[in-house]
């Protein structure tokens, strides 16, 4: 299912502003358009800054797009823990589209509960909640991969899974002249490193690793 008026809108008004993440939300949006009937998205952080679309992506109003311009029984759920950025969001995006202010592990814990019991799977889950500090990546990748935790009961093998801010990492050594030496291959950084490890765990199907992250085959 390919809807070519959210293509026209994609190619002509959001991509040329996307920036780092235009190619993987391209991606992204192909692969839904793979999947047959609804959709179901779940996004943990909103948009919170109308026009942002280099800095934050403006993923909620492309979701909210995607679902409207698709069919009209697709859905996007968002959750974010900051009350300005929730009126914000809200004002960005049709009413088709959830936007929750809660703690997003208490959040997917409460609907997962929901899916599982209606026998109803996440179709895409995007996770983008946690504000990523280059310095001090730890607790943002933590987070991510306590939502993946939550979440991953009410996913199957074709759902996608996607993490913003993931720029490659690597282990390096400082030479004596300020030469590097990379001792490890490039990785999945910042919010969706450990997100990252768990998958190559599983064997997850990587289906990109670039500023955003996305894999399926997770379960």
């Amino acid at each position: 299912m390919k809807p070519s008026k959210f293509w026209e809108f994609f190619d002509t008004q959001a991509a040329p502003l996307l920036a780092h993440r235009e190619k993987t939300f391209r991606q992204i949006f192909t692969y839904l358009d793979s999947l047959n009937g609804p959709v179901r998205i779940v996004e943990t952080g909103c948009a919170r800054l109308k026009g942002n679309w280099a800095g934050d992506g403006q993923s909620t109003v492309l979701f909210d797009q995607y679902i409207n311009l698709r069919d009209s029984e697709s859905t996007c759920i968002t959750v974010d823990i900051n009350e300005i950025s929730v009126r914000a969001c809200r004002e960005l995006v049709s009413q088709r589209t959830k936007v929750i202010q809660q703690d997003s592990v208490q959040f997917l814990s409460n609907l997962v509960k929901e899916y599982t019991a209606n026998n109803q799977t996440i179709s895409f889950l995007y996770l983008d909640s946690f504000d990523l500090d280059m310095n001090y990546w730890q607790p943002s990748a933590i987070h991510h991969l306590k939502e993946l935790t939550i979440a991953i009961r009410a996913l199957n093998s074709d759902s996608l899974v996607v993490v913003d801010d993931c720029p490659a990492t690597a282990d390096f050594i400082l030479n004596e002249n300020n030469t590097v030496n990379f001792i490890t291959r490039p990785r999945v950084g910042g919010k969706g490193r450990l997100v990252a490890e768990f998958a190559d765990a599983v064997g997850a199907n990587c289906l990109f690793a670039q500023y955003q992250a996305g894999w399926t085959n997770l379960v």
